[in-house]
């Protein structure tokens, strides 16, 4: 075989598409892998609040027996404090969801601010009916509560949620009610 310029190329691009860095990935042993990331740090995060909180625990325990997928990745810049979950898809008997958080420098408020958005994602994993946007705004003008933000859209939030983050920084640190920047529900207002 003749190696090609083409052929260098399409190698070298399975590689990259392959690669652990570019693999979006679970960080336990879940089969169906319930939460996935490409974030290395967001695993670490994922594996110690795992360990470390049992309020963490029982939300991944819960998604574990759910079809509510989960893509968390780290988002905004410098000033961006909090989180948004976002309604992908539901197909092939699964629900995918996309949590965005902002990248804190204590370890355990993110891991706070990922137990926050894991426990919307168990709301939606309650409520087999949340099958798209439309859904989704309508349980949480149910459950929850407009949150005012500053980006588009219409975003809620759930005392729930707010509740769960508290509790797993709690367990982490004792510190209970500290500083824990209060994420959001992000439901866009453009259809997907």
């Amino acid at each position: 075989m003749t190696l090609t310029p083409a052929r260098i190329v399409l190698f070298v691009l399975s590689l990259i598409a392959t690669s652990p860095a570019a693999t979006a990935q679970t960080f336990d042993d879940d089969p169906h892998n319930h939460i996935r990331t490409t974030d290395r740090r967001l695993l670490r995060l994922l594996r110690d609040g795992l360990r470390s909180s049992d309020t963490f625990r029982r939300l991944v325990n819960r998604l574990r027996r759910s079809d509510v997928v989960v893509f968390l990745e780290c988002a905004g810049g410098e000033r961006a404090t909090g989180g948004r979950l976002t309604f992908i898809s539901a197909v092939g008997g699964y629900r995918y969801v996309h949590v965005r958080v902002a990248r804190l420098p204590s370890a355990d408020v993110q891991i706070a601010l990922i137990g926050h958005e894991l426990r919307h994602a168990v709301e939606i994993a309650d409520a087999p009916s949340v099958v798209d946007d439309s859904s989704l705004a309508r349980e949480y003008e149910r459950i929850g509560y407009l949150s005012p933000r500053l980006s588009p859209g219409v975003s809620f939030d759930s005392a729930a949620a707010v509740e769960a983050g508290y509790q797993v920084l709690s367990d982490l640190s004792g510190k209970g009610r500290g500083q824990l920047p209060i994420p959001n529900v992000q439901i866009s207002t453009a259809g997907y």
